[in-house]
């Protein structure tokens, strides 16, 4: 996979330049991709994106253009956030239908659908992809140059250590006060620890590629819990909700309930994830990177 740290990397700089080149590569082939559909392109585009932003995050305190280059990224994700939003709510009621078996609410998927097309048109998002692929092209030239200021398992430490910190910080906040924002915030850096995961899985393949798999699910129920709080914000706000009297409180309740299984489930498991402070961590897979590179 290309999303990897490779033994023929020459240096931790080399590895970065060429993830970077490769997942633009990869964008660009997506968006003149006739066959896949506009909704799977602008996923997998924003999924890029966030890839790109976890690569460089990984390293930021030696990379001195870091706030640059996320700021560059997250704008052009933001191109892309219309049409991706309207679609996630739609995906967010059927997995709540799904888990909880709630009925009476095809009315208000309709509802959803059609708010997801009109963004489609509104939004303009074939027209968005000029902008996006120049913006990605753009960043693909500067990647080839980018530099660190240290080097080896040193360049990667620091930026490792600091988001298994936030992720430890976050999940107590979410635990003493599950606020909507406290918790997409942690989902945000628990993403970013996932990413990370991923690109050194090749140190110990077996034992990361468990806990890539374990992050990725946490992220998902935390993620899961964010898109509830949106689709009740919603609900809250349309005039003529469609459906049945009560509706709108019932949904309320079912929410309410699912996002409290969520929050249990995913402290139980980041319980498990982060129970290691982020040093002895990092030791850890200092201890690897040295054995992988001595090959």
């Amino acid at each position: 996979m290309a999303y990897r740290v490779k033994p023929s990397d020459r240096s931790v700089q080399a590895a970065l330049r060429r993830i970077a080149v490769e997942e633009v590569a990869a964008a660009l082939a997506e968006i003149d991709d006739a066959a896949m559909g506009l909704h799977d392109k602008v996923h997998q585009l924003r999924k890029r994106t966030k890839r790109l932003r976890g690569l460089i995050r990984m390293v930021r305190p030696v990379f001195p253009a870091y706030a640059a280059e996320n700021a560059a990224l997250r704008d052009a994700q933001r191109r892309l956030s219309a049409l991706r939003d309207s679609e996630g709510m739609v995906e967010t009621l059927d997995k709540l239908v799904a888990a909880t078996g709630a009925p009476g609410l095809g009315p208000v998927r309709d509802r959803l659908v059609a708010a997801r097309d009109a963004a489609a048109a509104e939004a303009d998002v074939v027209a968005d992809l000029a902008p996006f692929r120049a913006d990605m092209a753009a960043l693909a030239v500067r990647a080839r140059g980018w530099r660190l200021t240290a080097g080896g398992f040193g360049a990667l430490r620091p930026g490792i250590e600091a988001v298994v910190a936030r992720a430890r910080r976050d999940r107590g906040r979410a635990a003493r006060k599950p606020g909507t924002a406290v918790i997409h915030d942690w989902r945000k850096v628990v993403k970013y620890h996932w990413y990370h995961t991923r690109l050194l899985q090749p140190l110990d393949p077996a034992p990361l590629d468990r806990r890539a798999r374990q992050l990725r699910d946490l992220s998902e129920m935390l993620g899961d819990h964010h898109d509830l709080a949106v689709l009740e914000a919603w609900a809250a706000a349309v005039p003529d909700l469609p459906g049945p009297a009560g509706l709108r409180a019932e949904l309320r309740e079912r929410i309410a309930a699912r996002q409290a299984t969520l929050e249990a489930e995913a402290q139980a498991l980041a319980a498990r994830l982060f129970a290691s402070p982020p040093k002895d961590l990092s030791r850890r897979w200092k201890r690897r990177w040295k054995a992988w590179r001595a090959g």
